[in-house]
């Protein structure tokens, strides 16, 4: 203790809350807030705490001053704290705490680990107990969680500051700051929520002042009522819990629930189950932490663990239990200590650390081994990546210290303990219980550790209350080493827990209602009127002395022996006997009187009364006193010996009492011999059936052999399968991570579970900007999101799927942007949380390229009707001069008066036939211009082959001419525009007969195939098309020619040698496009050509021809 040290708070002396409030100098402002908002009158008392406090302590004495109606003062060592006053702890003070007084010291920073603020509110804690409070102002630090969970676990309150901004690792700061803390609020709100807290606390269960004892005054049947309700639902018995503490937990929930009075909220636990589960767990106080205190840690490889190995032979195991194991981060510690130890003393030795809660939630979280960052602050870097693998913001703990620690729930109080055990840790579990269920759990631990057992407990904790049981071994660190001079055994109570509290609570209301005098004068009478006597156990071994025994028993020579038969006096040991079977037989007390006692003058009387209250083991009080029949009365009052007649009637009366006793002793004799006859049968048909039972465990024992093989299978079968789940999982993650889709995970409440990168980059957000958070609370919620929210909640209720749902939002660049948002619920979630992935599509550029498109097909349909508009002009400005040419040329010619040269006649014959050409080039041009776009109207379903065969009739005279031979296959109907259709065919047809060859008749086959299209380098080859075949035995082409066949005005002949404008196939081209099919072609130069039109498969009927 520092030289400044004094005592400011005893709480044997005073029992009034001490509030402790600690905060940083960047949220000093809050701590204006919160003494603003305190009342004058609360009768509590405040201490601030300010870390790294710079501002001078006048300015800071007088900004606080100035924020509250309460007296403001600093703290002076010696002078105790007083209710109603707001203390402030100068630059350089802090808490300290001993032997529960609290005082004043030397602050200093990283005390045992311990940062400056966690430091402050564990001193307070461990000082003023149930009488702590703790308010927390500071903001995304983690630097008081630890003294907040001190506090809980003293029986104090909590409070801590709502954060008002999220930074990072925001959603595990959120997590532990909501397990450290009883109730997180805004700092205006926290004031009225402790004064209502201490309001419903001592209008229902006041603490009277007494020394080292806390007279619950409420209402103790609606007390008890809770307690019973809380056995029966849950199965354990919280009656010899210590009470403040119990009561104090109730208190807070009923805080919670909004109800005032204990009875009120009796009736609210039976209607609402969800609530005695919600009071179950407040009772546990599950607090708990990774290599909690270090020096223990230092301590184990050093003393203990070595202790453990020098007692081990080969095939031996080392048994751990860690009883009260919370959430599992106790029985991992020293998982993760033994491992280091073994690992550097390459010791291979198996290991089972049993562990065990009565808290079935906090078991299953043990199981899992997954921690938050927060969990495993603690923990060195070295550690971390040694015995834990981090996956996605979480720590799993790995495989070979999982397999050391089995995980049970098990309430050690009640249930069998675990057997041959080397260490047992109980840590920070017995300071909630009262003395009776602590030697309880001592001596179950003390049957369940081996002879070189150890025990470990808590700082706060002692086996006091069990002297003989254990003996220290580090004494400042508690643990203890098992001591063997008392018998083990398992303390089995023969009374239920909750009649023995109602039994002990209406003793000590009896006891306490009798006044001190009377009390006084009872311990008067009892020490010195009441007969002198002595307890015996079973086996009649003397445990207590009362009074003076001297004129009844004597001290044995030689070895001390406490049989009470081995040293009552000569003459009393038989009576004894016979009194302690009689009282043991009908559990009344016996009375033997007039007793001789040899070489004495008086005679004894012996009493034996059971000791009912006795649980555990049957006791009986033996009480003596002097007859009032003495050996005095058989002399004559001249002093000599009577008449021969009064002695012989004495040594008859002797006599007759002796057959009596010795009747009594020959018939239980006779009982027990007929009993033992009894059971000397049931032993031989015991015997029997414990035979045959033994052949049934041998084939049982087969059986379970061929189980277990089973089981061995199926559990490499299962690890296979958990490792093709680990390999399945990265997939699903990588996948996740690399996808260029945002996609975020949500629950039933609209809270973000989790994104992946995509999403974090494209919408410019962090994870602690979104992660926990109500969707419509985050930058989603800037556009049209929340119209959306019944349909997302429909989806996740009814596990159905929402498809293209149009979102806008509003990045933070200003710019709005459009996207199209699937949502999926994630069905078969084992933590049974519904979720739902939603995946988002950002169509803002596709809805900006789509209206470009737009206004471009507007513009080219303005263009094509302005061309349309100019073909027709054009053809009829050019036809019109063509017309006249051709007419006046035939004048010319067709005249018998004109008399023209061949030359002019020639020239003439030229003209026409140039005009002719132009005239054809004309039509296909105009042709051409028309064919621009169709409606879906202007289909119609189409028999292919009867429109080759008008085809081939309108070129009739050309087949004839060229004697060709044109065969038609089968042909399926397809839906076509007729017109333009059969100009294709007639196009494709006219082509073969013009480049046939001179001396070969053109032959023609024209033939239909369903399939995909050859060429899948220009056409889509995913499609199935129907493909109608035009080929020839022509003149073909070259291949370098192919390509270009289709492109206006492309001619492979001169028009010397074939007819044509070069419009034909590419009229055919466009044409098919209208038609969304293709037009390919192949050939060969001088073996012919194949011309393929494609039509996609959905335009067919199942009509052919």
């Amino acid at each position: 203790m520092d030289n400044m040290s004094d005592k400011i708070f005893d709480i044997r002396k005073q029992s009034f809350p001490i509030v402790g409030i600690a905060t940083t100098l960047e949220s000093f402002e809050e701590v204006k807030v919160f003494v603003k908002n305190l009342p004058i009158e609360s009768n509590m008392s405040f201490i601030l705490y300010l870390e790294d406090q710079k501002e001078s302590e006048t300015e800071l004495f007088k900004q606080i001053s100035d924020n509250t109606n309460l007296k403001v003062s600093t703290i002076e060592p010696g002078n105790f704290l007083e209710p109603d006053k707001l203390y402030i702890l100068k630059s350089d003070q802090t808490l300290s705490h001993s032997s529960g007084t609290l005082s004043i010291s030397n602050r200093r920073h990283g005390v045992d680990s311990l940062s400056a603020i966690d430091h402050f509110f564990v001193s307070l804690a461990l000082a003023c107990k149930e009488f702590s409070r703790a308010i927390l102002l500071s903001e995304n630090s983690t630097d008081g969680l630890m003294g907040l969970n001190y506090i809980k676990e003293q029986g104090g309150t909590a409070f801590a500051r709502m954060p008002e901004t999220i930074q990072e690792n925001g959603r595990q700061y959120q997590d532990s700051l909501s397990e450290a803390a009883d109730f997180v609020l805004k700092t205006r709100d926290i004031p009225s929520q402790l004064q209502l807290l201490e309001a419903v606390y001592d209008s229902n269960y006041s603490l009277s002042t007494e020394k080292d004892k806390h007279i619950l005054e409420g209402d103790d049947e609606t007390y008890i009522s809770i307690l019973n309700l809380l056995r029966l639902t849950t199965g354990n018995d919280f009656s010899n819990y210590k009470e403040p503490t119990i009561r104090r937990r109730i208190a807070r929930r009923m805080v919670i629930a909004k109800i005032n009075t204990s009875k009120l909220y009796l009736g609210f636990l039976k209607d609402n189950p969800v609530e005695v589960d919600l009071l179950f767990n407040d009772l546990l106080i599950p607090v708990t932490d990774f290599f909690r205190d270090s020096q223990v840690f230092k301590m184990l490889p050093e003393i203990v663990f070595p202790k453990i190995i020098e007692n081990k032979k080969n095939n031996d195991r080392i048994r751990i239990w860690v009883a009260g194991c919370s959430t599992g981060e106790e029985a991992y510690s020293i998982a993760i200590a033994l491992h280091e130890f073994l690992a550097s003393k390459k010791i291979a030795i198996k290991v089972q650390i049993f562990a065990s809660d009565i808290s079935e939630r906090a078991i299953s979280k043990a199981r899992a081994g997954i921690y938050s960052r927060q969990d495993v602050r603690r923990i060195s870097e070295n550690r971390l990546s040694r015995y834990f693998t981090k996956i996605e913001s979480s720590y799993h703990i790995n495989k070979e210290i999982r397999d050391f620690c089995i995980f049970a729930s098990h309430n050690f109080i009640k249930d069998p303990p675990f057997a041959k055990l080397d260490l047992v840790s109980c840590r920070n579990a017995l300071i909630y219980l009262d003395s009776y269920l602590q030697k309880k759990a001592f001596k179950t631990f003390h049957y369940g550790l081996l002879p070189t057992g150890m025990l470990l407990l808590g700082k706060s904790e002692s086996t006091s209350y069990t002297p003989g049981l254990f003996e220290p071994l580090v004494k400042n660190l508690k643990i203890f080493s098992r001591q063997n001079s008392v018998h083990a055994k398992i303390p089995i109570s023969r009374e239920s827990l909750d009649t023995v509290a109602v039994a002990k609570a209406k003793t000590a209301k009896k006891e306490l209602s009798q006044p001190h005098f009377q009390e006084a004068a009872q311990n008067i009478l009892y020490n010195n009127y009441t007969p002198a006597g002595v307890i015996v156990n079973e086996k009649k071994e003397i445990i207590h002395f009362h009074g003076d025994t001297g004129a009844f028993l004597l001290s044995p020579q030689g070895k001390p022996n406490f049989n009470i038969l081995e040293m009552v006096r000569e003459g009393l040991a038989f009576e004894v006997r016979s009194a302690l079977l009689d009282a043991r037989k009908t559990g009344q007390k016996a009375v033997k009187t007039a007793i001789p006692v040899k070489d004495r003058k008086y005679m004894a009387d012996i009493e034996v009364v059971p000791l009912s209250e006795s649980f555990e083991e049957k006791h009986y009080l033996i009480l003596f006193r002097k007859s009032v029949k003495i050996v005095g009365e058989l002399l004559d009052a001249d002093g000599v010996q009577g008449s021969a007649e009064k002695r012989i009637k004495t040594l008859e009366k002797e006599i007759e009492q002796l057959r009596e006793d010795i009747k009594k002793v020959t018939e239980d004799q006779e009982l027990a011999n007929e009993e033992l006859q009894s059971t000397n049968e049931e032993l031989l048909s015991t015997s029997e059936e414990l035979q045959t039972l033994n052949e049934e465990l041998e084939t049982s024992a087969e059986q379970l052999q061929s189980n277990n093989e089973e089981l061995i299978a199926m559990n490499e079968e299962l690890v296979d399968r958990q490792e093709q789940l680990v390999l399945s999982r990265l997939y699903a993650e990588a996948i996740t991570e690399n996808i260029r889709e945002p996609l975020l995970i949500i629950n039933n409440e609209m809270r973000v579970k989790s994104a992946n990168a995509s999403f974090y980059s494209q919408f410019s957000v962090s994870e602690d900007a979104i992660e926990s958070r109500i969707i419509f609370d985050t930058i989603l919620a800037s556009g049209n999101l929340v119209d959306l929210r019944p349909q997302i909640e429909h989806s996740i209720s009814k596990g159905i799927k929402l498809d293209n749902a149009e979102v806008k939002i509003i990045m933070g660049n200003g710019h709005e942007k459009t996207m199209i948002m699937n949502v999926r619920p994630i069905s078969n979630n084992k933590l049974g949380e519904p979720l739902a992935l939603l995946a988002f599509e950002d169509i803002t550029d596709l809805l900006r390229t789509n209206k470009m498109l737009a206004s471009t097909n507007n513009n080219l349909e303005d263009k094509n009707k302005q061309l349309a508009s100019f073909t027709a002009v054009a053809s009829h400005d050019l036809q019109e001069p063509l017309r006249k040419i051709s007419l006046f040329s035939g004048m010319i010619t067709n005249n018998p008066d004109n008399v023209l040269s061949e030359e002019s006649t020639l020239h003439l014959n030229r003209i026409l036939v140039s005009a002719g050409r132009m005239q054809h080039l004309i039509d296909d041009l105009l042709m051409y211009s028309k064919v621009t776009s169709v409606n879906q109207g202007d289909f119609i379903e189409t028999d292919i082959a009867q429109l080759i065969q008008d085809a081939c009739d309108e070129i009739d005279d050309m087949i004839l001419s060229k004697k060709a031979v044109i065969t038609i296959g089968e042909i399926p109907a397809i839906k076509t525009i007729p017109a333009l259709m059969r100009q294709v065919f007639i196009n494709l047809i006219s082509n073969s007969l013009k480049y046939s060859k001179e001396q070969e008749s053109p032959i023609i086959k024209i033939t239909a195939s369903a399939g995909n299209i050859a060429d899948s380098a220009l056409i889509d080859s995913d499609k199935t098309f129907i493909c109608i075949s035009v080929n020839d035995n022509g003149i073909g082409f070259p291949e370098t020619a192919r390509l270009r066949l289709f492109d206006p005005f492309f001619r492979l002949h001169s028009k010397e040698e074939y007819e044509g404008t070069g419009i034909g196939l590419a009229l055919c081209k466009k044409i098919m496009d209208l038609h969304s099919g293709y037009i390919t072609c192949t050939g060969e130069t001088g073996k012919g050509s194949e011309f393929n039109l494609y039509f996609p498969i959905f335009t067919l009927t199942t009509e052919t021809n």
